[in-house]
């Protein structure tokens, strides 16, 4: 069985639009420097819903195990890093899939 790894977050009212894109662009490039990375979806939010989160981030992993390497990955915890400061809110489940 393998794992999907699904982040939801949203960033702040008055972070600046082109310091948001760039951490996008650093999450989306992640699937060519992680060689664990199965398959992946970053897609924004149509924005019709209050309280809804703007990003959605869909990974998927061989097993626990990949997904954990993932997550240590010293690009990982640099995207991770860049986002944290301008970050408000973050959901995150995982769960196995056939």
């Amino acid at each position: 069985m393998s794992i999907r790894h699904v982040v939801l977050f949203d960033y702040a009212a008055d972070a600046a639009e082109d310091e948001i894109q760039a951490v996008i662009a650093g999450l989306d490039a992640l699937p060519s420097k992680i060689e664990e990375i199965r398959d992946w979806s970053l897609t924004e939010d149509l924005g019709k819903r209050e309280g809804s989160f703007r990003y959605s981030l869909i990974a998927h992993f061989d097993d626990m195990a990949a997904m954990e390497r993932y997550l240590a990955h010293p690009e990982h915890q640099k995207a991770v890093a860049r986002a944290m400061p301008i970050l408000t809110k973050l959901a995150e489940h995982d769960h196995t899939i056939d």
